[in-house]
């Protein structure tokens, strides 16, 4: 099968039997996204949100959507997944892109769960003027599945830790496992590759407790969930491991598979992961 490969949101890009047409719209479209959406780029659509002194802001279908995928995550994770932890992000030390981040300064902790003080209806955003969003939470997992239905025929995309296919596809887990997906979509969320140190010596990363609007102490090292969509397997994957010991009764309620790794290298598998080198299919 052929491959496209290209960077984009911070992470490498495989587009995976497309022609070079649907590999070109691929391209475009996560390249849109990153444009709008980054919160790091402050020319983006989101930027120029967060930003704004106006308390009801008019923004594109683009941003409307991505806001609308970010709000019904945190209204399904009960605020476990929370748009508003942008200022959380930034007192944690990522306040810029991951390649660049290099010793930032410690700062406090900004508590989040502000979720329920935005509201979408159509284009219209209202939210209290200096509440900043952060839509990473769900931004990669729909380009994922936008990005698949762009490909005819057999064929996979994967952005970093987040998979979706059309057709059978061998994945390479973490701790050298592998898993044959058949059908659906796997996301891995975790904290082995987006994390960094403090100058007070502290390691800080991408993960936040919107509570304490820290970096997570989850017990996970990461959680790959298998689901249907790709950014239902995404917020589901960052969902249990922000719930740490009660992350696989979770996904076991929800009736979807998981893979959990500890620090230590060990696995937990819920709701029907196989336990070998397996197939596994989610529809």
């Amino acid at each position: 099968m052929s491959t496209h490969r290209f960077k984009a949101m911070g992470c490498e890009v495989v587009v995976g039997g497309a022609s070079e047409r649907d590999s070109a719209a691929v391209t475009r479209l996560f390249e849109a996204l990153e444009s709008a959406l980054s919160r790091f780029r402050p020319t983006s659509e989101l930027e120029r949100l967060n930003a704004s002194s106006a308390e009801t802001v008019i923004v594109s279908p683009l941003l409307a959507s991505a806001l609308d995928d970010a709000l019904r995550a945190a209204a399904a994770t009960d605020g476990v997944c929370d748009p508003t932890i942008a200022d959380a992000l930034r007192a944690a030390g990522y306040d810029r892109s991951f390649e660049q981040i290099d010793t930032p300064a410690a700062a406090p902790p900004v508590p989040a769960g502000r979720w329920r003080e935005v509201a979408l209806s159509g284009l219209l955003v209202r939210r209290p003027p200096g509440l900043r969003l952060d839509l990473n939470g769900v931004v990669k997992g729909r380009a994922v599945d936008d990005a698949l239905a762009l490909v005819e025929g057999s064929g996979f995309v994967s952005a970093g830790g987040d998979l979706a296919t059309r057709g059978e596809l061998v994945v390479a887990l973490p701790g050298d496992d592998t898993v044959t997906l058949r059908a659906g979509a796997l996301a891995t969320s975790g904290v082995s590759s987006r994390a960094w140190r403090r100058d007070d010596g502290a390691t800080a990363h991408h993960l936040i407790d919107s509570v304490t609007g820290a970096p997570s102490t989850s017990p996970w090292e990461c959680v790959t969930v298998c689901a249907s969509t790709c950014l239902a397997a995404d917020v589901a994957a960052k969902t249990a491991f922000l719930l740490g010991d009660e992350g696989p009764a979770w996904l076991e309620r929800r009736g979807l598979a998981g893979r959990f790794l500890t620090h230590d290298g060990e696995t937990v598998l819920a709701a029907g992961w196989p336990t070998t080198a397996a197939e596994i299919a989610c529809t």
